[in-house]
């Protein structure tokens, strides 16, 4: 357990004051969110991130703090293990390979682009979520990780998402970053083209049909 990293506690939040504030807002889906830092016993940097979605979300992401930091700046930060060489993204503080036996991983900056992995088309959401139906919710490995992230895929044509194609990532502009992976997304990159369309392609395509209708009711 020696190599694990320590965990900032959380005793200056000011839970009932929280409380308080928390049942004056109305259910509404995402509300807000809230970003700050700060330094730990041991003086390493936190970032706590604050967020209103129903209900008041707070956590710190402690050694992961510097995943947080890049993101505001418009990076990707991964982990490589300095013993077996694997890399994670999302960043992993302890290497994943049982041989490592939990070896502290390195800060590494990944690269802006990837391949999906796995992707599901999504026609339901959460309240914040539901005009922006049917969106795609993408598993890629981005660059050299062994392990794939989750996020939105930005696609005109859903049906025509295809494993192993090639995308790249977006970030939001500086001033909406909040340091957490809403901050950006992914594209088919400019290079790639869909393949001709199938029987499967036209299945999901008219699938999309009666909830492309509904977000036209909603948005009325």
């Amino acid at each position: 357990m020696a190599k694990l990293h320590s965990t900032p506690n959380n005793t200056d939040f000011n839970w009932k004051g929280w409380e308080k504030i928390s049942k004056l807002i109305p259910e509404r889906g995402w509300v807000w969110q809230n970003y700050r830092t700060g330094t730990s016993s041991d003086k390493s940097e936190w970032v706590e991130q604050q967020i209103y979605y129903d209900m008041l979300y707070t956590f710190r992401l402690g050694a992961l703090s510097p995943y947080a930091k890049a993101l505001k700046e418009g990076k990707l930060l991964g982990t490589k293990c300095p013993k077996c060489g694997d890399v994670t993204f999302p960043p992993r503080v302890n290497c994943w390979n049982l041989d490592c036996k939990l070896e502290i991983t390195d800060w590494v900056e990944m690269p802006l682009t990837g391949i999906l992995h796995t992707f599901t088309i999504c026609g339901f959401a959460a309240k914040s979520a539901l005009k922006k139906l049917p969106f795609v919710l993408a598993y890629v490995l981005v660059g050299e990780s062994k392990t794939a992230v989750a996020n939105i895929l930005k696609i005109d044509q859903p049906w025509h998402t295809e494993t192993n194609m090639p995308v790249i990532v977006k970030f939001a502009k500086e001033e909406d970053r909040v340091g957490n992976i809403i901050d950006f997304w992914f594209e088919p990159d400019p290079k790639w083209t869909p393949s001709p369309m199938n029987a499967e392609k036209e299945r999901i395509e008219k699938l999309c049909q009666p909830v492309y209708e509904w977000v036209r009711i909603l948005n009325r």
